[in-house]
């Protein structure tokens, strides 16, 4: 039986790899020439995003060795050229330490530096046979195939899995917890890492909330220009509204209804976390 927070699972990849291919076609080349491997596709109304102490807005490229910082005035989303995805949390700072990709063969390596905050991955074509690498001062989070939130401060770093084939995380002593089951998390410290255990509902709930004021592709740090809306038909537009429509939070639903049926148009951690909310998460025994 399929997990129903697969629904969740679906959408986000809908909304990624529909995406993708047309936003890195309009954006520009990064600073420097630099190889572009991913665009910036929303930001919080009234927040403050920067790459390497440049303000970025909706289009703006990702580029290897770029330090990503949030203000606290909310999160960012970041779609990657393998169609993985990432959203930072408000007040956050992390790092594009390593990014290589080849589409022929769908093969590559992602590697993140998360110094500070809260961040969401999406796995993409890369995670399915190498996984995504997130360091922080407390070890690392490998990410294979799936959906993970990592969250770090000065005293301990913390992951939980939401989706996918696993995680596995891993103290600067080479202790090792995996976690494969969805809700489940664990925290690493100098004083090692816990065995896995579940999230409860209330904590998933306010972790995901603090992801949710970054809309995809149409909010914007206020003041800045934004690039031109997207042709008609396209699922997410990199300008201020979504190709053809009038109404900034519109997705194309006749392009998402045969993936994902009454969800169309719903938002993804909304729907997680209802399905948390009324205790529809399959729980390890």
């Amino acid at each position: 039986m399929t997990p129903p927070i697969s629904k969740d699972w679906w959408l986000a990849a809908a909304l990624s790899t529909a995406t993708v291919p047309a936003v890195l076609a309009q954006s520009p080349t990064g600073a420097g020439g630099a190889d572009r491997t991913g665009v910036v596709t929303a930001v919080a109304p009234g927040g403050k995003v920067t790459g390497n102490n440049e303000l970025m807005v909706v289009g703006s490229s990702i580029v290897p060795g770029q330090r990503l910082r949030t203000d606290a005035g909310g999160p960012m989303h970041v779609l990657f050229m393998d169609q993985s995805a990432l959203t930072l949390g408000p007040d956050a700072e992390l790092t594009i330490d390593e990014f290589t990709f080849d589409p022929s063969t769908k093969q590559g390596r992602i590697r993140l530096g998360l110094v500070k905050g809260l961040v969401r991955v999406v796995g993409g074509q890369i995670s399915k046979n190498t996984a995504t690498t997130i360091a922080t001062a407390h070890g690392k989070v490998e990410i294979l195939g799936g959906i993970t939130m990592v969250e770090t401060d000065g005293n301990r770093t913390s992951g939980t899995f939401l989706f996918g084939q696993g995680m596995t995380v891993t103290d600067n002593s080479a202790n090792t917890q995996n976690v494969t089951r969805p809700g489940f998390g664990v925290a690493m410290s100098g004083g090692g890492v816990s065995p896995p255990s579940r999230v409860p509902a209330d904590v998933l709930n306010a972790t995901i909330s603090r992801l949710e004021s970054a809309r995809p592709a149409f909010a914007s740090v206020t003041g800045a220009t934004q690039p031109a809306p997207a042709p008609a038909g396209q699922l997410i537009s990199t300008g201020s509204m979504p190709g053809g429509v009038t109404s900034p939070s519109t997705l194309a639903n006749d392009r998402l209804q045969s993936v994902v049926d009454n969800f169309a148009g719903t938002i993804p951690s909304n729907t997680l976390r209802e399905l948390l909310g009324t205790g529809q998460l399959q729980i390890q025994s």
